[in-house]
């Protein structure tokens, strides 16, 4: 029991983290300029969420549940996990009128309103956070059909066809002068960090014991943070060209090593970190965090006009409240919403066989 009461302690905490990165990136000017914080946040998102899937997928298959049963029961305990804070926060923006709520509804209820701002090149204002979303059930739905309709012995080739495939799609896509927004929000270009993800969730599983050795190597640590110290360098140095691209892969090598590491269990200084009750909550509320803050954001700086604050973006009492008020619209939203339909979940008939 200590062993899993850690193990979802330290992956809360970097879903707290990451959503922390989001925010910050968003919310605080200035501070991506030498970090790449939002972009980051995404990309462990990605790599955790190959990572939990594949072994919440494989548990069910070794049951000896049928395929189409687990993917049905997964979609029904999905919908009731995702569909009630998404639906909350558009509803609200349509009420308010904010624009362009209303003229991209289909977009937002079909999960597909990143494929309109590839299409469009426009950003929907306080919607564009929604691209993350449509892209993370797009890359759910076709990794799901793989883990559960294709033979186990091909998951590793099929996988890092997918970890390659990716980056190749993003470097060939900007060489041929396909428009950026297009390349950033394909499902496509972010296969990497998803597979990423789910290749360490298969050697987590099958190969337990031999991949946690070498992940605790220090070597491994070491070119692990060189992944990432690489990547920083790349969207600093190389950020006009297609080389640009290859940060998100080496990004997706780090975080993979580094959810990892998290389900050893991380001790001493980084476990302590790691389990730290506040960056865990933080964890815990993310999701609402992640949906509500670009409307708190617009909301809060609406308000500061009508009082007559300052509301530049600078402003730090406008950062600060922005912060607060979304954290108590996370906290609201997990214990009076969220928190009680997730005991729905455990009245979803069990997969049957």
């Amino acid at each position: 029991m200590s062993k899993a009461k850690n193990y979802f302690y330290q992956l809360d905490a970097l879903r707290g983290i990451a959503c922390l990165m989001v925010l910050f990136y968003h919310l605080v000017p200035g501070s991506g300029t030498w970090i790449a914080l939002g972009p980051l946040g995404v990309r462990l998102f990605f790599v955790m969420t190959g990572f939990l899937l594949i072994g919440n997928h494989l548990l069910q298959l070794d049951r000896g549940s049928a395929p189409a049963n687990i993917l049905t029961s997964f979609y029904k305990k999905r919908a009731i996990r995702i569909f009630p804070v998404y639906f909350l926060a558009f509803g609200i923006l349509c009420l308010l009128g904010i624009e362009p709520a209303r003229q991209v509804w289909v977009w937002i209820c079909t999960f597909s309103v990143n494929f309109y701002m590839g299409f469009t090149e426009q950003w929907p204002g306080a919607l564009s956070h929604y691209w993350f979303l449509a892209t993370s059930e797009q890359m759910v739905f076709v990794l799901s059909l793989l883990i559960l309709w294709i033979p186990r012995r091909l998951f590793v080739p099929i996988f890092a066809i997918c970890f390659v495939g990716a980056w190749l799609h993003r470097w060939i896509a900007t060489t041929q002068g396909v428009a950026p927004m297009m390349v950033w929000y394909s499902p496509l270009s972010s296969m990497d960090s998803i597979a990423a993800g789910a290749l360490i969730g298969l050697f987590y599983r099958e190969k337990k014991e031999a991949i946690s050795q070498i992940a605790c190597r220090t070597s491994v640590a070491v070119g692990s943070w060189c992944c990432l110290i690489g990547a920083a360098v790349i969207r600093l140095w190389g950020f006009d060209t297609a080389w640009v691209h290859s940060a998100e892969t080496l990004e997706a090598l780090f975080f993979g090593w580094l959810i990892l590491r998290a389900a050893i269990g991380f001790t001493g200084f980084w476990g302590g970190v790691l389990q730290f009750p506040g960056l865990v909550y933080t964890g815990v509320i993310s999701y609402a965090l992640y949906v509500f803050h670009p409307l708190i954001h617009t909301l809060v700086v609406t308000s500061f006009e009508k009082l007559h604050f300052p509301n530049n973006p600078e402003n730090v009492l406008l950062i600060t409240t922005t912060f607060v008020v979304t954290f108590l619209a996370g906290i609201l939203s997990w214990h009076f919403l969220e928190k009680p339909l997730i005991s729905l979940k455990t009245k979803v008939a069990a997969d049957k066989k």
